[in-house]
Formats: structure tokens, sequence, C-alpha cells
């Protein structure tokens, strides 16, 4: 039942991109950082409210009471430790994917879409590598679970050649690395923080209820996107090409903040006028509503809580090898709902993710007979 709900993450993750695609269509487009504010703050307020409604229950919060007592004894964990799980555990696990979004979101303004996906994509090699080491020996890690992992990461490598086969020089590899930019340490450095999440999720997972995990790690989510926006109108009053605060002109970091504090500025500017004439019409605001709803419900809240509960049962590498079919579910709902084609290399590439998958989970089956 985990192997299914996991494998029930990525498929949502993958309807992300489309749903996002569609959203920038609409005018205006609504900042990056402004729908994230919108969704996680809607999956924070529906998974507090499932979590209290569960705890409320009479007949689940007995089972889950029972549960927790089994949990405690078979992990000796005192019963404090586990009442603060939740919160402690959320803002752990918030803050490490609200710092890797924003990285991500600052990288890929010099890096290359398909670059990035590569990078994030580590997370194949990492986390095996990063639970091993918190286990104290990597051997702790299965071989056959080493052959997936390097199964699933070079069939992202090949999915991300789709399209691009006949403009590559094979007979020169060295041409095929450029050198590391800032923009690419950036996006390493998310990749960590999101090894960090898997890794750390699959230890708060089996402390606490499922629920109360998302509903405090949405919060936290919620709460640092809202304050990025205050924080980033804030700068929009700055200057481009003078030292402010001792920074020195033409600084990107700096010049990326004023930019995008003027961008969300623009946006509510003309929203809110769009709204007094008349010209942002019921055609324009139930997609962008629809849309955030069913980013904040399902590839957020539900995803969330569908992380918790079957990394309870699910160790974090192979967690993390279903999580890479992420890719493949995303190009058959662009295709399916943009038109988008995938090629020869993507076909493959889903091929060689699917078996690494399957090589994993057929180990994991005969272990349990």
């Amino acid at each position: 039942i985990g192997t299914l709900v996991l494998l029930t993450v990525p498929i949502s993750w993958g309807t992300y991109v489309p749903v996002v695609r569609y959203l920038y269509t609409i005018q205006p487009p609504v900042p990056g950082f402004v729908f994230s504010a919108c969704y996680y703050t809607l999956a924070a307020i529906t998974t507090s409210i499932l979590a209290e409604v569960l705890q409320k229950s009479p007949q689940i919060s007995m089972s889950t009471s029972e549960l927790d007592e089994e949990e405690a004894k078979m992990l000796s964990v005192d019963t404090s430790i586990k009442s603060s799980t939740p919160f402690y555990g959320g803002i752990e696990l918030g803050l490490y994917l609200f710092v890797a979004n924003c990285l991500q979101v600052v990288g890929l303004q010099t890096v290359e879409s398909d670059r990035a996906g590569f990078l994030v994509q580590l997370t194949t090699v990492m986390v095996p590598v990063c639970e091993g080491l918190f286990a104290g020996s990597l051997r702790f890690i299965p071989i056959r679970t080493w052959v997936g992992c390097t199964m699933a990461f070079f069939g992202l490598l090949v999915m991300g050649l789709d399209g691009k086969g006949d403009t590559i020089t094979w007979d020169n590899p060295g041409e095929l690395i450029s050198t590391i930019s800032q923009g690419d340490l950036l996006i390493l450095s998310a990749a960590v923080l999101y090894t960090l999440h898997v890794v750390r999720l699959g230890n708060y997972a089996r402390l606490t209820t499922p629920m109360k995990l998302a509903s405090s790690k949405a919060t936290t989510e919620s709460i640092l996107s809202v304050l990025l926006i205050v924080f980033l109108i804030s700068t929009s009053s700055l200057q481009d090409r003078y030292e402010v605060f001792g920074v020195i002109e033409n600084d990107g970091f700096l010049t990326f903040l004023i930019t995008t504090g003027r961008e969300i500025t623009s946006f509510f500017s003309s929203f809110t006028a769009g709204l007094t004439d008349g010209t942002l019409t019921k055609s324009i605001l139930l997609p962008a509503f629809g849309s955030i709803l069913w980013t904040g419900w399902i590839t957020c809240a539900y995803t969330i809580w569908a992380q918790s509960f079957g990394q309870q049962k699910v160790s974090p590498t192979n967690a993390n090898l279903i999580y890479t079919f992420q890719p493949i579910f995303t190009a058959l709902f662009a295709w399916f709902l943009l038109g988008e084609t995938m090629g020869t290399f993507g076909f493959v590439g889903g091929a060689i993710i699917a078996s690494a998958v399957f090589l994993v989970a057929s180990n994991n089956d005969n272990n349990d007979d």
C-alpha cells in the first residue's frame, strides 16, 4: 500500500508543469512566488483542518493512539518527543523544501530547464549515499538498490536528450560538459536539500501521523512564502545600478530581488485595476482559481500527506526511485493537455526508469516473502 500511495506522488507532480504553463497564458500572468504562496497557503489550511478533524474522530483517535503506543515501544521513543515531532519535523522539512524551491527559482534565471532537471535529479544518487552515511555505512544500501539508482539516473539523462540527439557531437564527450556556473551551484544546492528532505522524512514519518506532519510542513512553507512576498515587495523601491547597503552596483542577486519585487508589485496593481474596471472576467478568473485549487490540493497538500504516509513503510532510497517517474507522467500530461510529443529518447529513458523501479520493487517483494 505504501508503494502504491507513493506512486501517486509523481503522477500528481506530473500535472504541475502543464497546469502552470496553462496558468501563465492568462493575463496578467501570476508571478511564480505569488503562485507558490497561494497554493502553499491553501495546502496549509486544508491539511490543518483535516488533521484537526481526524484527531477529533473517536475511532481514528483510538487507532492512532494505539499505533503511537506500539511505535513508541518498538522505537523506544519518549512520548513527549513523539508529541513534538509534527511541529519540529514540519519546520525542518518545510524549510528544506522552501529554500530548495527558492534556489531553483533563482538558478533557473541563468540555467536552462533541461540542464536544471538533470542537476536536480542527482537526488537519485544522493539519497542512497546520504541514507548510507546516516546509517553509518554505505553497505546499508543493497547492491540491487544501487544498480536501480544508477539505471534511474541514466534513464533521466536519456529522457533529457529527447529532441537533441542530432545536435550533440558524440565523438567529443568533453563538449557535453560545460563549465559549472553560479546557477548550476544553486540548482545543485537545491538537490542537496531535496535529498535531506527525503531522508529526514523517512525518520519523521515513523514517529507521527501523516496528516499532522503534512499540516506542520505545509504551514511552514506557507508562512515562509508569505514573508518572502512581503520582503520582495519591500525591495521593489530600491533603484537598480546603485550601491545599496554596501552592495556593489550591478550585483546580480540584488538586481534579481529588485526585478522580482517590481513584477509582484506590478501584478497586484494590474490585478486590482482589472477587478475595478471589469477587465478581469470570469473566463480569466475561474481558470486561474482552478489552477490554484488543483495545485494546492493535489500537487501540494495531497503529495505532502502521501509522502508522509508512504515513507512510513518504504525506505527513502526506494521512495526516491519511485519519485523518478515524475518526468514520465509530466510528458504524458503535457501530451494529453498541451499536445506536446515525446520522441525516441523520451520513450527509451522512460523504459529504463520503469525497469529500475521494478528491479528494486521486486527485491522488496522477495524480502517481504
